[in-house]
């Protein structure tokens, strides 16, 4: 009988490719064919190749989905007027199929 992994989840904000992709790499070596993983990334421009750069390994890409996350760094105690403008950080989830 064969038991599959947990699901995986890279966190690739605040990277973008070309070590997206690197990173993404490195960690989609580590699972075992059949796996499926979570891969977490900004929505930029520099990170447009990255779903095709994974199929191109042959993997295959079971969903994507756009979210979008706000920043936590605003503190409470500062004053409105003098916040700086918070905007929307869109983010990509994507669930990969790992095929070796």
């Amino acid at each position: 009988m064969q038991t599959t992994s947990p699901r995986r989840t890279l966190d690739l904000r605040g990277t973008t490719c070309p070590m997206a992709f690197v990173k993404t790499r490195l960690f989609l070596d580590t699972l075992v064919n059949g796996d499926i993983a979570s891969i977490v990334y900004e929505k930029t421009r520099s990170n447009e190749p990255l779903v095709r750069s994974i199929r191109s390994l042959g993997h295959e890409i079971l969903s994507e989905t756009d979210t979008h996350s706000l920043p936590s760094f605003i503190s409470a105690d500062v004053d409105a007027a003098s916040r700086p403008p918070v905007n929307t950080l869109q983010l990509i989830v994507i669930e990969v199929q790992v095929k070796k």
